[in-house]
């Protein structure tokens, strides 16, 4: 029988279907057994949601409980009822350790939790819907995995010049320039702009070099913070700079690149910020995505890894004429809006049902 594991965001899930890499058969002979319909919980993790529905008969870990629907009881009902947050803070109160990483759920006070149950029609009337509502979510995550294989795959037949825009009139763009970074570009740094520099409301947007890696992807065009430093303290930007952090502690995470959009932004400290006469949007995707190994590489450091613009302006670019480049970065932007569409769905549905768990569930 196959081994299962309770995940935290996905529920049950088949071993052989995780990222890392674990025994998918039943070669333990502790392993408990789990059938369809039973609800199965990690006892370190049950009070933050680590509990799944067995959707076939399948072998689970020691570590587990798992728990069998007694007549006029709905296991779909409870799969989701696990999952509000007044459940949670229950859970949570039966749960016995000295600190939060230790807390353990035993079967024996699991039984102790008090409960006020709706008739065996209700609950899975309640089942059913919230199972409908799941099954809409899995399909916009499905939908938002898909768009984003399909990006990657266009980047990478752009970037390679396996796949070319052409003219509006039909005719062929001419060949990709290969030139340095710092032929077409001039480089400067941002300045510092402390934590406690932040105002909700203050006078001038600014952006940090650790939102860069937290907050902002390819394109900025909202700014998320703002400042009261005097501007003449400050870098603020150009419409279409280019900002790369210059400083991290993963050389690959560093290799990313924005283009703001919006003129007079502060721009922090450890942030090299790029002007050029190269559509900024195009260069932030070709800088991030196709170049993104080349930047890595000529990071400098150990626990914290430097990127100097001496050395980014080494790196070797290839430039189409401006026009293929403004249409790169126009397919590229819709795709990024077609995803976004469908992450803000998900994110909207999901806020949908968490205020229905809390509705129905109280």
């Amino acid at each position: 029988m196959p081994i299962y594991s309770v995940t935290m965001d996905r529920g049950l899930v088949r071993r052989d279907s995780m990222d890392r890499h674990m025994a998918a058969d039943a070669a333990d002979g502790r392993n408990l057994r789990a059938q369809r319909g039973d609800v199965v919980y990690n006892m370190m993790r049950m009070w933050q949601g680590a509990v799944g529905l067995a959707h076939e008969e399948c072998m689970v870990s020691p570590a587990y409980v798992v728990l069998s629907p007694k007549k006029q009881t709905s296991s779909g009902f409870f799969d989701q009822w696990f999952n509000a947050r007044r459940m949670l803070y229950l859970l949570g109160a039966y749960s016995h350790g000295i600190t939060s990483d230790r807390l353990r759920l035993y079967a024996d006070d699991f039984a102790r939790i008090p409960l006020h149950l709706p008739t065996l029609d209700e609950q899975q009337r309640i089942a059913a819907f919230l199972s409908e509502v799941d099954g809409k979510l899995a399909a916009l995550a499905a939908k938002q995995a898909a768009l984003g294989q399909f990006k990657s795959g266009l980047m990478q037949k752009l970037f390679s010049q396996e796949f070319r825009f052409t003219k509006d009139g039909g005719q062929a763009f001419p060949d990709w320039q290969e030139k340095r970074l710092g032929n077409v570009a001039t480089f400067q740094k941002g300045k510092g702009i402390a934590k406690g520099d932040i105002a909700p409301y203050g006078a001038t947007p600014c952006i940090r070099y650790g939102e860069i890696y937290t907050h902002y992807s390819e394109t900025i065009r909202t700014i998320l913070s703002r400042t009261n430093v005097p501007t003449r303290e400050l870098t603020l930007s150009q419409s279409n700079d280019v900002i790369i952090p210059a400083s991290g502690e993963d050389p690959l995470a560093m290799a990313r690149a924005c283009c703001v959009l919006q003129e007079g932004v502060a721009l922090g400290g450890d942030i090299n910020v790029l002007r050029s006469q190269v559509d900024g949007v195009f260069l932030a995707y070709y800088l991030t995505h196709a170049k993104r190994i080349e930047i890595a590489k000529i990071a400098q450091g150990n626990s914290v890894v430097h990127l100097y613009s001496a050395q980014l302006k080494q790196l070797a670019i290839s430039v189409p004429h401006p026009d293929e480049q403004l249409k790169i970065a126009k397919a590229l932007s819709a795709m990024d809006a077609k995803i976004q569409a469908v992450t803000d769905q998900a994110t909207k549905l999901q806020t949908f049902k968490k205020g229905l768990l809390q509705q129905m569930f109280v």
